[in-house]
């Protein structure tokens, strides 16, 4: 899981360049980019060329219950994205022992000011990002756009599964009791207990709902997914619109928690939806 933090500059055009007709700089992708001391803090940087201050950027957030996965993981957004003539950037985060929601927030947080920090050298912007997370990526990107973002930096979310009230028992129906049991308590740092009103303080903390800076969402979730039901997509919906915010819930049909057995005409909707969403909160 762990990876020495390195810079791999893997494609620079210098065509422009060399013709000295260049209409901006050149299109740049850098893998495994250190935004932090830990080898975790990395991130992948894939920016067009011609890119300035107005193209849009995305942050993707993989999932894995907060516990596991990588950043290749999300590799199928990046693609997607950077084909667009998005800027896309793919970062990694602190797993393990004695890591919970504050340092997974703290991490996001150092990747933001990265970006930040570096803007005028990348030549990227400092404002209206797009963050999108998978699953426990989901959960993350939304606790930070409503929660941590103090450089207001973030303009819209988009998510696929995301867990959003882990205190409801009520929205969790339908998981798997081994992920309720054994997952939240990774991220919340405190044990799960099926009694009601027992739950320690950190589930509320922890959870996107009680967030109190809501931004545009665009949440898509599995009808058919059996580790985070759909009922955590739904009740982030409501609390949205109680609340004047913009926001869709897009139910992919038979689809699971990755999406899976989501019919083709649905996934190239989505796609569609997805990149105007982008574009609408990028300006």
């Amino acid at each position: 899981m762990c990876r020495f933090s390195r810079y791999f500059i893997l494609y620079v055009s210098a065509l422009a360049s060399l013709a000295g007709c260049a209409a901006g700089p050149a299109e740049m992708v850098v893998r495994d980019v250190a935004y932090g001391p830990d080898s975790l803090q990395t991130m992948d940087m894939s920016l067009v060329e011609g890119r300035d201050a107005s193209t849009p950027l995305i942050i993707l957030v993989h999932g894995g219950g907060w516990m596991a996965g990588d950043k290749k993981d999300a590799e199928f957004m990046r693609d997607a994205c950077f084909a667009k003539g998005i800027n896309v950037v793919n970062i990694n985060y602190r797993m393990g022992e004695g890591i919970h929601y504050e340092e997974m927030m703290a991490d996001l947080d150092m990747a933001v000011e990265y970006l930040y920090e570096n803007a005028g050298r990348l030549h990227i912007r400092t404002s209206k990002m797009v963050m999108w997370g998978g699953s426990a990526g989901a959960h993350l990107a939304l606790l930070y756009a409503y929660g941590y973002d103090v450089r207001n930096a973030i303009s819209l979310v988009m998510t696929l599964g995301a867990p959003t009230k882990l205190d409801s028992f009520g929205s969790m129906r339908g998981a798997k009791p081994q992920d309720v049991e054994g997952l939240l308590p990774v991220v919340t740092g405190k044990p799960w207990m099926y009694d009601e009103g027992q739950l320690d303080e950190a589930y509320r903390l922890a959870s996107p709902y009680y967030a109190k800076n809501l931004k545009p969402t665009l949440l898509v979730h599995g009808e058919k997914d059996d580790i985070v039901p759909l009922a955590q997509s739904e009740v982030m919906s409501r609390k949205l619109k109680e609340n004047g915010v913009a926001d869709t819930l897009i139910v992919l049909p038979g689809a699971g928690h990755g999406g899976e057995n989501c019919p083709p005409d649905v996934s190239r909707s989505l796609d569609r939806t997805m990149y105007e969403w982008i574009v609408e909160y990028s300006k």
